[in-house]
Order: C-alpha cells, then sequence, then structure tokens
C-alpha cells in the first residue's frame, strides 16, 4: 500500500461530502432515522464541520490521503507557532483498519518532531478505536471534557 497526501482541490467536494457524511452517520447512529430527515441532518453536519474548521483554524491545511493512488481520507492539519494541530482526520470505512491513519499521523508526528512542537488533537470519547490509535502512537490525554478529550503527543 502506498500512501500519499495531497492538497485538496474544488473537485474533491463529492468525495469529501460523501467522507464526512459517512462518518458522521456512524457516529451518531444515523441510519436508524427516517428519510428524509437523515439526509437533511447529515447534509446540515457536512456543512457545519467544513464551516466551523475552516473559520476556527484559517492557517490550516486541508489534504486528501490517497492509498495506491484512490482518495481514501481527509486531514486537516493546522501548524501553528505552539503547535501541530490535527483538527480532522478521516479514512474511508473500506480503508480503516488497513495501518492508513496511523501512518499518516506518523508522518504529522515526525514533521512535528523535527520543528519540535508537540501534536494536538481532539477525538469523541465514545470513540475507543481512534482512542486505542492515538495512544499506540504515543498521545496521552491532556484534557477535555465530557464529549471530547484533548489528546497531545510531545515532542521527541
Amino acid at each position: 500500500m502506498t500512501l500519499s497526501l495531497r492538497e485538496e482541490r474544488p473537485g474533491d467536494q463529492a468525495f469529501l461530502r460523501a467522507l464526512v457524511i459517512e462518518t458522521v452517520s456512524a457516529e451518531l447512529g444515523a441510519a436508524a432515522w427516517p428519510e428524509p430527515t437523515r439526509s437533511l441532518l447529515l447534509e446540515m453536519q457536512y456543512t457545519s464541520r467544513r464551516t466551523s474548521i475552516r473559520s476556527n483554524f484559517p492557517d490550516g491545511q486541508s489534504f486528501l490521503i490517497e492509498s495506491d493512488g484512490r482518495d481514501a481520507g481527509w486531514l486537516f492539519v493546522a501548524e501553528r507557532d505552539d503547535e501541530v494541530r490535527v483538527v480532522e482526520i478521516m479514512v474511508a470505512a473500506a480503508d480503516r483498519r488497513k495501518g492508513v491513519g496511523a501512518a499518516i499521523l506518523r508522518h504529522v508526528l515526525e514533521r512535528a518532531d523535527r520543528a519540535g512542537k508537540p501534536v494536538r488533537l481532539h477525538v469523541n470519547v465514545l470513540n475507543a478505536g481512534a482512542i486505542r490509535l492515538y495512544e499506540r502512537l504515543g498521545f496521552e490525554r491532556a484534557g477535555g471534557n465530557d464529549a471530547q478529550h484533548l489528546m497531545e503527543h510531545r515532542p521527541k
């Protein structure tokens, strides 16, 4: 498997919409929601998430994760003076549990280590799989609340 990151382009919107809706739908258990309510609410989630990220992290960069040349996920990272913030990382369901997320995060960690910066991210407290991944990679809980953990990886 060959992984790469490329900057988001305008033509990527259909993939990103499908990826965000797929991910949010699973997080919220939306498969049981009645139509057309489900589609409307998931579209609102997509729009809200994309708008919020751009608004809160105008200095961030949006990348598509490619696996063997095809779109497999999304990474949004904001490099700041005092940290590297992983704002969003999503891997398509078909590509999960294959090491895609871990490999991309290792790449982010290596760059941050070279810059002497910690990497921070938020994760839903119910997302046990992601929390295990982050802990395997050396992240530790550094704060948060009942809904989200703030996790941090200190530079070496």
